[in-house]
């Protein structure tokens, strides 16, 4: 295959991070999934932000300068929650101007918010405005709502399964722990609901880490104070990170993590361990593609052989069509 590469330019619109840092593993994973399909190939990394930023503050978003309008690449490539509605009226001008230029619209592991009827059918009309190149899902249901706008379109898995194929990580000087991810929800209210007693898991370490480090509200506040109030801050041992990489080394180490945010669960099956996910989030769906599906329901262990079978099977479909002549 590396013997037939083309040498590619692949712009990757992502980021978002500081709302959400599920999104960097999204990122991360996906343009690992891209460097694997195509090892020679020139990724330029761009941030959704500077409209997100307009869009939040009751401005024009087309005001807004994004990096990835002004690069001349083979591929234009997006990842994650983005079928749906904010997406096409945040970034619709981007993907336009990059297809009228000629540059390949991509969308690598894609899949929508909240899965309405609504949703499908604006996103069917942005796609027939948009068409792209190649469409790979991260849930069957996105799959089955659009694979027929592609010119290629392949049945996928959620890029952030890839986070453990690019961090280096390493074993923590840490005795055995859990890790307890909740950004929204009452944990002990939750553990009683589901009968485990939460004083028995004291005979493991906890680690209480937190996604949404900055919440839509804070843009406006003190963000020191943020951080250290009480509604991230309950106890000991707890991380609130500016980098994925600190997030990823405890989910590659953690014994289980229990969550509200789906991609804490993703980032610890990527690595191999058990999760379990407290939240009636529609973007579950993703977790079927890989037997994962009980994970609403009980503490649930991957099956890494399926994982890596399915991880597989995507990077060869995108080398497919990225050395395409």
């Amino acid at each position: 295959m590396q013997s037939q590469e083309r040498f590619i330019k692949i712009t990757y619109l992502g980021g978002a991070w500081p709302t959400n840092m599920g999104n960097s593993f999204i990122d991360l994973g996906s343009m690992q999934s891209l460097k694997m399909a195509s090892p020679n190939a020139s990724i330029f990394f761009a941030s959704e932000m500077p409209q997100w930023f307009f869009y939040f503050s009751k401005k024009n978003p087309k005001k807004a300068i994004n990096i990835a309008s002004l690069i001349n690449s083979d591929y234009l490539a997006v990842s994650g929650m983005m079928m749906c509605d904010e997406f096409i009226k945040l970034y619709e001008p981007v993907i336009a101007s990059a297809i009228k230029k000629g540059i390949k619209f991509i969308i690598n592991g894609g899949g929508g918010e909240k899965y309405t009827s609504e949703e499908v059918q604006h996103f069917r009309s942005f796609l027939k405005r948009n068409p792209p190149y190649a469409f790979i899902s991260r849930d069957e249901v996105s799959f089955n709502a659009y694979k027929d706008l592609a010119e290629h379109s392949f049945n996928g898995i959620d890029c952030g399964f890839f986070v453990s194929d690019y961090l280096n990580y390493t074993k923590l000087d840490l005795p055995d722990f859990i890790i307890l991810n909740f950004d929204r929800s009452p944990i002990r209210q939750i553990f009683n609901k589901i009968k485990i007693n939460y004083s028995d898991l004291q005979n493991l370490s906890i680690i209480n880490i937190h996604h949404s480090c900055w919440p839509s509200t804070s843009i406006v506040r003190n963000t020191i104070n943020l951080f250290l109030s009480d509604k991230y801050i309950y106890q000991q041992n707890t991380l609130i990170s500016d980098i994925p990489e600190d997030y990823l080394q405890l989910y590659a180490n953690t014994k289980a993590t229990f969550s509200d945010r789906v991609h804490a669960c993703i980032a610890t099956f990527a690595f191999g361990h058990p999760a379990m996910l407290f939240s009636k989030t529609k973007r579950a769906f993703l977790f079927k593609r890989l037997g994962l599906e009980t994970v609403q329901e009980k503490l649930t262990y991957p099956d890494m052989m399926k994982i890596k079978e399915e991880k597989i099977k995507q990077v060869q479909f995108l080398a497919s069509i990225l050395n395409k002549k």
